[in-house]
């Protein structure tokens, strides 16, 4: 059993065809009102979603599913506000301290 070898041609030929599929790819311009929107909707989504979730039975496959789409809700609503370079949701809730070390000793 032998295995192939591409030749010079066939990785050029390759190699061309897969730059010509990444300039194809089309862009679309998102402005950040428009990942405002966005992020609401996931809000409203992940709210209800935690609504149906709260009155499922306790261990259900629903449960399970909704609990793993919220998550994910979740953290694509990190991501987005990563984006937008806000503030994380929670990290004004803890109430962290102006300081930022603790003085040396």
């Amino acid at each position: 059993m032998r295995l192939a070898t591409p030749t010079l041609e066939q990785s050029r030929a390759v190699l061309s065809a897969s730059s010509s599929l990444l300039d194809a790819i089309p862009t679309t311009d998102v402005t950040p009102g428009d990942v405002r929107k966005m992020m609401l909707y996931l809000r409203k989504a992940r709210d209800k979603a935690t609504a149906i979730r709260d009155r499922s039975p306790g261990g259900s496959y629903m449960e399970g599913v909704l609990t793993r789409t919220i998550d994910g809700i979740t953290l694509e609503l990190s991501q987005l506000e990563y984006l937008l370079a806000q503030k994380p949701v929670d990290a004004s809730a803890t109430g962290s301290s102006s300081r930022r070390m603790r003085p040396a000793i």
